[in-house]
């Protein structure tokens, strides 16, 4: 997928219009982010977001919307746009929408190249897959799939934006999961791409201290889509093998995406000399 780049305007957003489908509008950095004379978005924080339509990474958007302009990364330039108008009109930032297969090395390069931004504020790696599975049944194409995108590209993505996080003195948050410092029986290739970005997130901590501030999060079951997939996969795998039934899957049983982006948030709201390093979250209900 070829990266296309689409800054939404604010006319647009309170007219109701959406873009056709790739149509884009010539981006200049200096407009509607943090340059002087940028009128009403002006000194406002650049946040760049991936996995930004669906779930944690969609609560983080809204979120940091309230006080930052926006860079959101997702595939499907339909969800993107959707966002984008509806963040503009309810929070009246600027948002740039980039749809984008991560995985795809040359595209994330080129992308973040157009893109060029002298610094970035924070970035918060959000996309990633679910792989649930027992080892004995993971192809090694799946495991190529799964680790390109929930380690691989949040590293080269963090390694082609570290010159505009340096400049910003700015803050690297990594979506990780409690799979990552807790595997269990049926979920390794996910555990180990998690296993891999805390790693990732620790060294990057040591390698960038005083330039770049690194955050790693741990959430536990959240209510998603991921994991509902999740849930449904390991319902249907314990009916194959006769084990006892799965409880149906209860949203009440989870934490609200909302409750991460108040972590997220915490992250990001803590003063330059101080860093959260990592930071677990769970369902209030769980022991």
């Amino acid at each position: 997928m070829s990266p296309q780049i689409a800054q939404v305007d604010a006319a647009a957003s309170k007219s109701g219009r959406r873009r056709r489908q790739g149509e884009s509008v010539p981006f200049t950095p200096a407009h509607g982010f943090t340059r002087p004379g940028s009128g009403r978005h002006q000194r406002r924080p650049i946040a760049l977001i991936t996995g930004a339509t669906s779930g944690i990474g969609l609560a983080v958007a809204r979120d940091l919307a309230r006080d930052h302009n926006l860079i959101l990364l997702a595939r499907s330039t339909n969800d993107l746009e959707e966002l984008a108008l509806a963040l503009e009109e309810e929070s009246q930032t600027a948002v740039l929408i980039c749809p984008i297969d991560l995985t795809d090395d040359t595209a994330l390069a080129r992308l973040v190249s157009r893109i060029d931004i002298e610094s970035l504020d924070v970035l918060v790696h959000s996309a990633g897959m679910e792989a649930p599975g027992a080892v004995d049944k993971i192809t090694p194409a799946r495991w190529r799939a799964v680790l390109n995108l929930n380690l691989v590209a949040a590293a080269y993505l963090t390694n082609l934006l570290l010159p505009a996080l340096r400049e910003a003195r700015g803050l690297t948050v990594f979506i990780n999961s409690g799979a990552g410092v807790n595997p269990r029986s049926g979920n390794a290739l996910y555990s180990a791409s998690k296993a891999g970005l805390k790693s990732l997130a620790d060294t990057l901590r040591q390698e960038e201290a005083g330039k770049v501030r690194v955050t790693s999060i741990y959430p536990g079951r959240v209510d998603t889509p991921m994991q509902e997939r999740m849930h449904a996969f390991n319902a249907a795998r314990m009916r194959t093998e006769g084990i006892m039934a799965t409880p149906a899957y209860r949203a009440a049983d989870h934490m609200a995406p909302q409750s991460v982006a108040a972590a997220v948030r915490l992250a990001v709201d803590t003063p330059l000399d101080a860093v959260v390093e990592d930071l677990a979250i769970r369902p209030a209900g769980m022991l």
